[in-house]
């Protein structure tokens, strides 16, 4: 579940910064086909994460949780970044904060899931 899991993460990614520059060039339905592939494979990431995650709680073996809880909400806030971030490109406005939120959550997802959980 794993493999799917953080394979879904690695192609979400990759959509997302296609869509990205799609709804830059204003490249109207090929963007939106994107997107929608982009809210599928969210939905992926979203069972294969609370899968794992609820896997992880019930586990006995594991008795400091907290950074699996850290680590979903953090995923969490990824994906409503993505999809704030190409909503605000589709309406041609653009913050540089979400940019910044964006890679800060991106680092710190990867920090939890490579290093802290391992």
């Amino acid at each position: 579940m794993i493999h799917v899991h953080v394979t879904s993460w690695f192609l979400a990614l990759i959509l997302f910064f296609i869509t990205y520059m799609l709804y830059k060039k204003n490249a109207g339905k090929k963007s939106k086909i994107f997107h929608m592939i982009l809210r599928v494979l969210y939905l992926a990431i979203l069972a294969t994460g609370g899968h794992l995650l609820a896997g992880y709680l019930t586990d006995p073996g594991i008795v400091n949780k907290g950074p699996l809880i850290i680590k979903g909400t953090l995923g969490l806030v990824m994906i409503g970044l993505m999809e704030i971030i190409l909503v605000q490109r589709k309406r041609g406005e653009g913050r540089l904060m979400n940019w910044v939120f964006f890679w800060v959550s991106l680092v710190l997802v990867l920090f939890y899931g490579y290093i802290v959980l391992g």
